[in-house]
């Protein structure tokens, strides 16, 4: 049984303001610690519910946030940037089950700290769908035959993870309040129900199926301002819906996908 984790940091319990989520503020230290218990947390309960290999993908921003000497010794750990398949990079066809950690709820949601990838996009639907992180990031498993069997977060977050994936284990470590406030649980209790619910997934893995869509794939994004959209819309095979929204479309998922990314690449340039 070959587990993937991916670990995002918004998600992850305690977390309710970006000064935790960035290198260089008082608070990093301790939400990198909070992180790395978290992912252990489900490490344990992958390998007590009969993993035999697990590969962990550090998600958030530089993707040099989880501790290396605190993670657990089992595991491959997948760092920095920049990824061909950003927060699941590393994800194939020989893996039997995929766990998203400290997932949170996509652009225009209510939920802690929610965006979809960056503060540039307002809106990103997939297909016909909302298209936040979880959903994009379990369509990449998907794609290659994997079910996502977990996913932390906030509520919001296990909400959206719910309605796409249907019988997925969903752990919610915080209650929101806003954006910027929640209700959280003890550390502690966090981590030993992510361990249980961990453990429970990898049981039931076999009877899950992927989540997959329908070619053509569509990312169709919004954006923040029009500056960001004159530069994203100079992309060949990109199409401008309006004067924030810009659409690019593959028969193929992971050529879509990565014309997503340089979307965001691209707007990202106009910073």
């Amino acid at each position: 049984m070959n587990v993937y984790i991916s670990v995002d940091l918004e998600g992850i319990g305690g977390i309710v303001h970006w000064e935790q989520c960035s290198p260089g503020t008082k608070e990093y230290d301790d939400a990198r610690a909070l992180m790395t218990a978290e992912a252990n947390a489900a490490i344990q309960g992958a390998f007590d519910g009969g993993a035999t290999e697990v590969l962990v993908n550090d998600a958030h921003s530089s993707m040099r946030n989880l501790q290396p000497l605190e993670l657990d010794s089992r595991v491959r750990l997948v760092r920095g940037s920049i990824k061909p398949q950003s927060m699941m990079e590393g994800m194939s066809e020989s893996f039997d089950a995929a766990f998203l950690i400290g997932c949170h709820a996509g652009a225009g949601c209510n939920g802690v700290l929610s965006h979809t990838y960056d503060g540039m996009v307002t809106s990103a639907r997939l297909n016909s769908l909302a298209g936040g992180e979880i959903t994009i990031n379990s369509a990449l498993a998907g794609y290659y035959g994997v079910p996502v069997a977990m996913v932390t977060g906030d509520s919001a977050a296990c909400r959206e993870a719910l309605g796409i994936l249907g019988g997925v284990e969903a752990v919610a470590v915080k209650e929101p309040i806003s954006r910027y406030s929640a209700n959280c649980l003890n550390p502690a209790i966090v981590r030993e129900r992510i361990r249980a619910a961990a453990m429970a997934a990898v049981s039931r893995a076999s009877e899950l199926e992927p989540f997959t869509l329908e070619p053509p794939i569509r990312f169709e994004v919004g954006f923040a301002h029009v500056g960001y959209a004159d530069r994203v819309a100079f992309m060949p095979g990109s199409e401008r819906l309006d004067p924030v929204t810009v659409v690019f479309e593959s028969e193929d998922f992971i050529t879509a996908y990565r014309g997503f990314l340089t979307m965001l690449v691209l707007a990202e340039s106009v910073k």
